[in-house]
């Protein structure tokens, strides 16, 4: 806890406070008359205007530091014999005043530390200097307030309470790039700003609001936000902004735009609009960056608040076990991307062949990761002008603008080496998997509804199970168990043919039970939550047997979506539950599962 304590002895009234400080900041006499001349100021922030009170991220401002003082009507700075300011900067309590008529001055940021350049003067009268930019050559990048009141005090005053809303005493300019796409920004390595008058803005805002002095602004480096806050300036002001990119074979260029009629004011923004212009301004090729997903429309699913009538829709929650990653043309005319998996994957090229214009794949996109569960649109650029892609020998092509894009118009590919996929490309099976609420609603005895984080298990369950049958570890196991896997009526199954029927089931429509560990047969697939979650290797102990029940419940339902009855080993007993257990298990502690741990679902952002 840290606080900047007044002193004693000095005649100003002078509070500086951190957000993280605490204290009551109170002073007082044993012979002050109760609540003599007693003021309460609550604090606002001017609403007028959205970027009043939001930040250039878009979140609410709060007030992280403060300063206050109080002029007698000869303008000079007193000190009342009683003050507390709440550790929240909501209200100022104040004691003491005589009869008479007195200034008050607020002044409040919402940077928590001091700015760099930034200079507080402790005021003796209204007439002098308070906030000062001492930086050269650089705007006060930081979000002051400011407000004057004039205040009252009578003969027997009756406590009082006032509002006070605190005004914008900087300004705001915005660099707008008007870029040929949002995918451009992934070039641009630095921005600065430079205004052509060395004095242009003010330097000094005075006790008693006013402006002075002057500054200028040479090379200001706003890389990233695109913008600043000053102190306002004196006129309207010209200058340039400096743009260094990089193309795609790493070649750095750097151009200057020039803008004029930049009015700087308090409490408003500035727009500088900015035609950027690449050399690749035209290409249909795009790349998204990480830090780049917050420009579109991204989500994720099965997050915690997801309604049923989503992830029960097979439209919009549905997967091949094979083919986690999906990637299609949205009625929007958009690339869609979803991926049914808790595990995220790196480096994805995406390759493209417009049926109706070319033979041959194009790269359309890369992205440099794809995230668990990732649901995201991404615009394409060829739907709104003529792009051009390159093929895989290298050649140019131009593809004219796709206005009315369908899903039907492409072929969509994609390659990438990340060790996740490698191992989805070893399914050998085509599952289909999705969810269903079976009778949950219909008062049966044993259907649940599912949950997201069911659903998310679900997803993980299928994966590791799909993958675990096509694996050669499980295919060396099951060799040890020829003629003690048995079928309905008690005669030995052949083993290929085993592997045969696995890889053609056509899939799992996941369910949740209670009551019971588990129901199948065919497609459907339900088992009780704890099942879902217990089978991962580590949700036992390292040296307890692998059989335990929410394993033997997994494997003992997909038994009877092969067709097995209990008469067969294939559901009870200690033949393929106990097979199908050990390799998961094992696998499992080997990292060779795609989804080995519980950890990897249970510590994902709900």
């Amino acid at each position: 806890m840290r606080m900047k304590m007044m002193k004693i002895s000095m005649l100003l009234l002078w509070i500086l406070v951190l957000a993280s400080c605490s204290g009551d900041f109170e002073r007082e006499t044993d012979n002050i008359s109760s609540r003599m001349g007693q003021v309460t100021f609550l604090f606002g922030l001017q609403e007028d205007d959205a970027f009043i009170v939001q930040t250039r991220s878009g979140s609410q401002e709060q007030i992280a530091r403060m300063w206050y003082a109080v002029a007698d009507k000869e303008g000079k700075i007193i000190k009342p014999l009683y003050q507390k300011l709440e550790n929240d900067f909501s209200k100022l309590t104040i004691e003491g005043l005589q009869q008479g008529d007195y200034t008050l001055v607020f002044l409040a940021t919402t940077s928590v530390e001091e700015e760099a350049g930034e200079a507080i003067k402790e005021p003796t009268y209204l007439s002098d200097d308070w906030l000062m930019n001492l930086t050269e050559k650089a705007p006060l990048d930081a979000v002051y307030f400011y407000k004057k009141i004039e205040l009252q005090i009578g003969r027997d005053q009756a406590p009082v309470s006032q509002f006070v809303t605190l005004e914008r005493c900087v300004g705001r300019v915005d660099v707008d790039l008007k870029l040929s796409s949002d995918y451009m920004w992934r070039f641009i390595r630095k921005i600065d700003i430079t205004f052509d008058d060395s004095e242009g803005i003010y330097a000094t805002l005075g006790v008693n609001g006013q402006y002075s002095g002057s500054k200028g602004v040479e090379a200001y480096d706003i890389t990233g936000k695109c913008s600043f806050y000053s102190l306002p300036g004196h006129k309207p002001l010209s200058g340039f902004v400096s743009i260094e990119s990089e193309c795609s074979d790493g070649k750095l260029f750097e151009r200057k735009y020039r803008f004029t009629g930049c009015n700087i004011e308090a409490g408003r923004v500035s727009h500088i609009s900015i035609d950027y212009l690449h050399p690749e301004n035209q290409d249909g090729f795009f790349c998204v960056r990480e830090e780049d997903f917050v420009r579109f429309r991204t989500d994720t699913m099965f997050l915690a608040d997801e309604p049923r009538d989503v992830f029960y829709n097979s439209g919009r929650r549905s997967f091949y076990a094979n083919a986690p990653l999906q990637m299609s043309i949205s009625n929007e005319h958009e690339l869609l991307v979803k991926f049914f998996s808790p595990v995220g994957i790196q480096d994805v090229t995406v390759l493209c062949r417009f049926n109706k214009v070319s033979t041959e794949f194009f790269e359309l996109a890369h992205f440099d990761r794809i995230y668990p569960f990732m649901e995201a649109s991404f615009p394409l650029p060829v739907v709104d002008s003529e792009r051009t892609f390159t093929t895989s020998n290298g050649r140019k092509v131009v593809v004219p603008a796709q206005h009315e894009l369908a899903n039907d118009d492409v072929t969509l590919v994609f390659r990438t080496d990340d060790p996740f996929m490698k191992k989805m490309e070893q399914i050998d099976s085509h599952w289909f998997i999705r969810f269903s609420a079976y009778s949950a609603d219909a008062g049966h005895a044993y259907w649940r509804h599912m949950n997201p984080l069911l659903c998310r298990h679900g997803v993980a369950l299928a994966l590791n199970m799909a993958f675990m049958f096509s694996s050669e570890e499980f295919n060396a196991e099951m060799n040890n168990y020829e003629g003690r896997l048995k079928d309905n009526g008690g005669n030995p199954i052949n083993l290929d043919a085993l592997r045969q029927r696995i890889r053609n089931h056509g899939g799992l429509v996941l369910g949740c039970v209670s009551g019971v560990g588990g129901l199948g047969g065919g497609n459907t697939y339900g088992l009780a939550g704890y099942c879902y979650t217990g089978v991962y290797f580590d949700a036992t102990p390292p040296d307890a047997h692998p059989h335990n029940y929410p394993r033997q419940a997994m494997f003992h339902e997909y038994g009877h979506c092969l067709g097995y009855s209990h008469s067969s080993t294939m559901t009870y007993g200690d033949q393929w539950t106990v097979l199908c257990a050990t390799v998961f298990v094992n696998m499992g502690k080997e990292d060779k599962l795609p989804v080995c741990s519980k950890n990897i679902v249970g510590e994902l952002p709900m």
